[in-house]
C-alpha cells in the first residue's frame, strides 16, 4: 500500500514540476543569472572524469616542448620549412574546396526559376573524363555519380547547364552516369518552338513556329517550318516535347543559326540550330531529377 501512494505522488508532484519550469522559463534572463551557479555545482560530479580524459589525451598525443625540437639550425630550418609546406597545403584544399563550392552556388542561382521550384532539388554532377567518342563533338559524355544521388536519377532526366539543355541522362549505373547530348543522332525528333531572342522589342510574336529538330551528326539540329513565320537567325529554339520530362519545358536547346528556302518546296525553309552550350566544354552539369529518393541528399 505504502508503494502505491508513493507513486501517486511522484505522479502528482510532475505536473507541479512542469508547471514551475514553464513559469520559471517565462522569466527574463536578467532574473535567471543563479541558474549558472546551479549549473556549475550539476557537472562538479563529472568535472574528475573530463580531468582524466584531458590528462590520458596528454600522454597518448603530448604537446612538441621546446626541449624536444632538434637543436641543430638545419634540422629546425628543415622541420620548420615541412610544416610550413604542410599548412600551406591545407590552405589550398580548403581554398580549392571553396572555389569549388562557389562554382556551385552560382550554377544554381543561374538555374530557371522552375528547376528550383521543382519537388525535386537539382543535382549538380561532374563530368568524367570526356565521353566515349573523344572525336564526336556530340558524343556520349560521362558524369561522377556522387554519393546519395542515385535514387533521384532516372533515364531520361534532363542535363541543363544555366537555361540550356546540354542533353538528357541515357544510362545510371553503380559510379557513373552516360548523358547523352540532345544534338545526339541517337535522340531521335525532338518536338521545339521557335521564339524571338529579343520578344520585347518589335511586333513579332512570342511564338513564331512549331518544328521537329532532327539531330545530325555534326552536332547540331535541322527542321523544316513555313517561310511566312519570319523565323530569323538569333531566333531561340525552346523545348515543347511532351516526351520529355516537364521540368525542362521552355527550356533552351539552341539558336537558329541560317535560315535558307528550299528549291523542292518554296513555301518552307530550312534551318539550321546550333547548341549555344555543351556538356562537355563545361566541368559540372545541373540534371533535373525526377526520382523519388531524398529530397536533400548530398549534391
Amino acid at each position: 500500500m505504502s508503494n502505491y501512494g508513493t507513486f501517486r505522488n511522484r505522479a502528482k508532484a510532475l505536473p507541479i514540476a512542469i508547471v514551475i519550469t514553464v513559469c520559471f522559463s517565462m522569466f527574463p534572463a536578467s532574473w535567471l543569472g543563479w541558474t549558472t551557479d546551479v549549473a556549475d555545482l550539476v557537472r562538479v560530479p563529472v568535472t574528475p572524469i573530463s580531468h582524466v580524459g584531458m590528462m590520458v589525451k596528454g600522454w597518448v598525443r603530448p604537446a612538441i616542448e621546446p626541449a624536444d625540437l632538434p637543436t641543430d639550425e638545419q634540422e629546425r630550418n628543415d622541420l620548420a620549412v615541412a610544416e610550413r609546406d604542410h599548412y600551406r597545403q591545407l590552405y589550398h584544399s580548403q581554398m580549392l574546396r571553396a572555389t569549388e563550392l562557389a562554382d556551385q552556388l552560382r550554377m544554381m542561382q543561374s538555374l530557371p526559376e522552375s528547376a528550383l521550384r521543382n519537388a525535386m532539388p537539382p543535382v549538380v554532377l561532374a563530368l568524367d573524363l570526356i565521353g566515349h567518342r573523344p572525336e564526336e563533338s556530340s558524343g556520349e559524355v560521362e558524369l561522377k555519380l556522387s554519393r546519395g544521388v542515385a535514387d533521384r536519377i532516372l533515364s531520361g532526366d534532363v542535363a541543363i547547364v544555366g537555361r540550356d539543355i546540354v542533353g538528357r541522362i541515357a544510362r545510371v549505373g553503380m559510379t557513373r552516369v552516360s548523358l547523352l547530348p540532345s544534338c545526339n543522332k541517337d535522340s531521335g525528333f525532338i518536338r521545339a518552338g521557335i521564339v524571338p531572342a529579343h520578344p520585347l522589342t518589335g511586333s513579332r510574336p512570342p511564338l513564331l513556329a512549331e518544328v521537329l529538330l532532327q539531330p545530325s551528326s555534326d552536332g547540331f539540329f535541322t527542321a523544316q517550318v513555313q517561310a511566312n513565320r519570319g523565323v530569323q537567325a538569333d531566333d531561340l529554339v525552346v523545348l515543347d516535347d511532351p516526351s520529355w520530362p516537364i521540368s525542362g519545358a521552355g527550356l533552351v536547346l539552341g539558336v537558329v543559326t541560317s535560315v535558307s528556302q528550299l528549291d523542292e518546296a518554296p513555301l518552307r525553309s530550312e534551318i539550321v540550330v546550333l547548341p549555344r552550350r555543351r556538356a562537355r566544354d563545361y566541368s559540372k552539369v545541373v540534371v533535373l531529377g525526377t526520382g523519388q529518393g531524398e529530397a536533400r541528399g548530398d549534391q
